[in-house]
């Protein structure tokens, strides 16, 4: 696969991963939680997936399946924190995911200051 269709393949499993916990998550608290609070609910569930993953294993659970890996594109991983934190903050950005249209690197890629990579079957994940 090429940059663009990973990147893409990535987007689509992970969004289908991250309906599937909310759809579970609201069935389980349905009589918990008002159906009004859901929206910021699952807006902190969604930046919880992406930085939890990114931060801790620099890979999503569709970045493991087609073995790819967020780094920085700086070599650095000094104030990684700060990096996986805007990026993730990113993705909120409505023309985010129009960005691809213009660049390789979507804007949550660019303003952080890391990128996605392809890993071989011989790289340490």
């Amino acid at each position: 696969m090429t940059g663009k269709t990973v990147r893409l393949v990535n987007f689509l499993l992970d969004s289908i991963l991250f309906f599937v916990i909310l759809i579970v998550f609201m069935s389980v608290f349905k009589n918990l939680i008002p159906i009004e609070n859901m929206k910021w609910i699952s807006a902190v569930l969604y930046f919880l997936y992406y930085f939890l993953f990114e931060y801790f294993k620099r890979q999503t659970i569709g970045k493991m399946i087609t073995k790819s890996r967020v780094v920085s594109v700086t070599g650095s991983d000094k104030s990684l924190f700060i990096r996986i934190f805007f990026r993730t903050l990113m993705r909120f950005i409505p023309i985010d995911i129009i960005s691809y249209l213009f660049t390789y690197r979507g804007f949550h890629d660019l303003i952080s200051e890391t990128s996605v990579i392809q890993l071989n079957d011989t790289a340490k994940q």
